[in-house]
């Protein structure tokens, strides 16, 4: 199974050509660039030329997370029609860094309240599928491949992505987070649990979606006891990747992204040499 490895990068990681430097000594293959705010718009000509640059000499592919805070499913019209403006506005950008760019990934899932309920999932799901199918002609328009992320939302009110991938694949593909699969059973109220291991909860989802997964986030997860933490460094919480990076061999997936913010359950920020034990047993498994 050939894939290339990558690891996150966000405004936070300034100035961006160290961060670079150092990914490329770790031997990586790309990294996905999240465009929360001010990024991309504080970026101008020239910093825009010099990341190109920068991928150029580094032979560094690179994908797109789409802003945390583009609700782009949002019931509320005006709320999603301004997501959409920015959404734009990012795909437009990522397609500055064509061929080099690799994917721009999204989540459709809206944060309120209400989801819980029933009626309003269900107009949610009508409004999403409609937004699922503008933002894969938009990314289209500018020659991106679009891949859409599971939420901190269990299987079984996973229905608009499921429905969406299974109506708009192949121009819409899906960026399977193992992390989120994890804690979304665990840690959502009023979802009656099934006896079970957290390998099941992988198991449906690379079961209905395996053949369209593009893109896979790992991390670590401590998910029993008292408190659940997901973006943990591999090794430092409780999953057999052993068993893990089997299931993802099963799957389609060509681009697997470290996302491990936290060395431990502490959150002790993630260093470089942590992060290339990471890469090192990914690599020993693929």
């Amino acid at each position: 199974m050939s894939i290339l490895l990558g690891a996150p990068v966000w405004y936070g990681n300034r100035p961006f050509e160290k961060t670079i430097e150092e990914l490329y000594k770790l031997g990586l293959d790309y990294f996905e660039f999240s465009l929360d705010y001010p990024l991309p718009d504080c970026m101008d000509a020239t910093e825009r030329e010099e990341l190109n640059r920068l991928l150029e000499e580094y032979d560094l592919k690179i994908g797109f997370h789409s802003p945390l805070d583009t609700a782009v499913a949002h019931p509320r019209v005006e709320i999603a029609d301004a997501s959409m403006t920015v959404l734009r506005k990012c795909m437009a950008f990522s397609a500055e860094f064509l061929p080099r760019t690799l994917y721009y990934n999204f989540h459709v899932h809206p944060r309120i309240s209400t989801f819980k309920l029933e009626d309003v999932r269900k107009q949610i799901k009508v409004k999403g599928l409609e937004r699922c199918e503008e933002i894969t002609q938009m990314a289209s328009e500018f020659g991106l491949l679009v891949s859409v992320e599971n939420d901190l939302v269990p299987f079984e009110r996973s229905d608009l992505i499921l429905e969406a991938l299974s109506l708009f694949y192949p121009t819409l593909q899906f960026t399977f987070d193992v992390g989120h699969a994890i804690k979304a059973e665990v840690c959502y109220p009023g979802i009656k649990k099934e006896d079970g291991s957290y390998l099941d909860y992988l198991k449906r989802w690379i079961d209905e979606c395996g053949a369209k997964i593009l893109v896979a986030h790992v991390h670590d997860c401590s998910y029993t006891g008292d408190g659940v933490q997901d973006h943990l460094s591999m090794g430092r919480g409780e999953l057999d990747f052993n068993a893990v990076f089997e299931l993802l061999k099963s799957t389609t997936c060509k681009y697997l992204l470290i996302e491990t913010f936290w060395k431990n359950s502490e959150k002790k920020e993630m260093d470089y040499e942590e992060l290339s034990r990471n890469v090192e047993l990914c690599k020993s498994y693929f």
